[in-house]
């Protein structure tokens, strides 16, 4: 489903360095997300997102990263660690 969600995104990069970053997820399903950012995050990691409009946050695995020089550079799929409805969409 396609949404624009604000969220700040955190965690710790490859390199042990830890970041902050607001940004967007543009699409939800029933086991994560897909989000858009500026941080070079590798398929493995984890990372802590909380929509900006609600106190809570939860943990995400990145799945999948958009590859350099295509359309997708920038973009993570990213899931649920624990699944849970921080995002505010119920999947059957």
């Amino acid at each position: 489903m396609q949404v624009r969600i604000p969220v700040t995104v955190s965690g710790t990069l490859p390199e042990g360095q830890p970041f902050t970053e607001d940004t967007f997820v543009l699409t939800v399903s029933k086991h994560g997300a897909k989000l858009k950012t500026k941080s070079r995050l590798q398929t493995g990691m984890q990372v802590t997102v909380k929509p900006k409009l609600r106190k809570e946050a939860a943990e995400f695995r990145v799945v999948w990263t958009g590859r350099p020089g295509t359309l997708r550079e920038g973009e993570a799929g990213i899931e649920y660690v624990k699944v849970s409805n921080l995002l505010g969409i119920w999947f059957p």
